[in-house]
């Protein structure tokens, strides 16, 4: 059983969702009333999305400032997991990133109903829509009696990503050297700015 939310955040947005290392974009929607998780349960999760992206963000900033892209991708190879596993722990959930393509085959691949959520993204972003509107929601029923809550919000390509993402004269030889040493099976390239990169997805259960 699956239920599905569409949501518009007509609230005021944290400037900082909107310039996280210059690179991801997002914040805080409001869920419509109807069939749902609650709205505590509900903000919960988005706080915990926004609180991965803005650590993340932080963490990128600095690595940017001490060390330039070449120094940001270790970030995103080491620290994201380990930001998002802390956030795992201590919320009792599932934090993760996924991209539309991979740099990791081995992790940030979308499962099923995360590349519906993508989908969902790239639609609503090609007819104007703004990513810190956007989000996904879905329920499902998870064994006899619970519900998981799965929770998907977009990340947007800014243009100093490009550095690390965009085409291959925008990426440096040293980038380029330590791109293909962390990832050689990289696919998460080519990209443009405003081009949906990927989402932070938060799974949880909700005990009734």
């Amino acid at each position: 059983m699956h239920i599905m939310l569409s949501q518009t955040n007509t609230s005021s947005i944290r400037s900082w969702a909107l310039t996280i290392a210059g690179c991801l974009v997002s914040a805080l929607g409001l869920a419509q009333p109807g069939p749902g998780p609650n709205e505590k349960a509900m903000q919960e999760t988005r706080d915990i999305a926004a609180a991965m992206l803005k650590e993340l963000g932080q963490t990128l900033q600095t690595a940017m400032a001490n060390g330039g892209p070449e120094n940001a991708i270790g970030v995103c190879k080491t620290q994201a997991p380990e930001i998002a596993q802390n956030l795992s722990s201590k919320y009792q959930v599932q934090v993760a990133r996924v991209g539309t393509r991979a740099r990791n085959p081995v992790m940030g691949v979308a499962n099923e109903w995360q590349s519906q959520a993508l989908k969902q993204f790239e639609s609503r972003l090609a007819r104007g829509d703004k990513p810190y509107d956007i989000e996904f929601v879905q329920l499902t029923k998870s064994g006899a009696y619970d519900l998981e809550l799965r929770y998907a919000k977009p990340i947007v390509l800014q243009p100093m990503c490009t550095a690390c993402h965009g085409s291959p004269d925008q990426i440096s030889p040293e980038v380029k050297a330590k791109l293909e040493q962390l990832y050689p099976n990289d696919k998460a390239v080519n990209y443009k700015p405003g081009e949906l990169r990927g989402a932070v997805v938060v799974t949880r259960i909700l005990s009734h």
